[in-house]
């Protein structure tokens, strides 16, 4: 993985990078610094990105984003409401909607991100949604309403905050019989041998359903998609 502050590869179990930036053990006292400066560095990196895909996070071409981001549809099975956690600029929301109707099912999309200008990207590329795409972190956002899918990431939140964050979704995002959609992306620089949000998330004592992948063009998983239901 890479080190949101300075963007070199590290380890995927160390607490601290060698330019100070925390991934593990966070105090409570400096977790609103973190939620800050992770904005902060998002918000500047995705706004000055060229293409949609990399104002919502992935470099690379079209193919590339398609072939590691399509596995996050696989887990919907039926109509309903779609809320994408750290929607960006919303581009992740209008391929998810445009996915399913190609299966026959119409999603309804919501979007949440603590950055407003990217809130205001999403809502503009969603017009006819654009009530739906709020400003919040969902840490802490206090949502007005459940879905049927819920899709997040657990690098949202330092990793010691992390199974409080998926029970949180669960309890209070989640309708009853709805699905958290969990979404992990890594480089080919990780070791894919271990560290996946999946045994993480057994570990933590929850049931994975499902399981989805995503694979780079020469056949590398870097996209794993753990599905929890409600």
């Amino acid at each position: 993985m890479r080190c949101p502050r300075c963007l070199q590869n590290v380890n995927e179990t160390i607490q601290r990078c060698q330019c100070g930036f925390a991934l593990d053990d966070v105090a409570s006292a400096d977790l609103q610094d973190w939620f800050i400066e992770i904005k902060q560095i998002l918000e500047d990196a995705y706004t000055a990105a060229p293409t949609p895909w990399q104002q919502s996070g992935k470099s690379g071409t079209f193919e590339e984003w398609t072939r590691l981001r399509v596995a996050n549809i696989a887990a919907v099975n039926r109509p309903g409401k779609y809320l994408d956690i750290g929607c960006a600029n919303g581009y992740l929301l209008e391929c998810l909607v445009a996915w399913s109707g190609l299966k026959g099912i119409e999603l309804t999309p919501y979007g949440l991100d603590y950055s407003a200008k990217l809130v205001a990207l999403a809502q503009e590329r969603l017009s006819t949604y654009a009530n739906n795409i709020y400003v919040g972190n969902a840490w802490n956002w206090t949502s007005p309403q459940r879905f049927d899918y819920v899709r997040t990431e657990l690098n949202y939140v330092p990793r010691n905050y992390q199974k409080r964050f998926v029970e949180r979704l669960l309890a209070k995002f989640v309708s009853k019989g709805g699905r958290l959609i969990v979404s992990q992306y890594r480089s080919h620089r990780d070791n894919l041998r271990q560290g996946w949000i999946d045994r993480d998330l057994v570990a933590w004592g929850f049931e994975v359903s499902e399981i989805y992948s995503g694979y780079s063009g020469d056949g590398l998983e870097l996209c794993r998609v753990a599905v929890l239901q409600s």
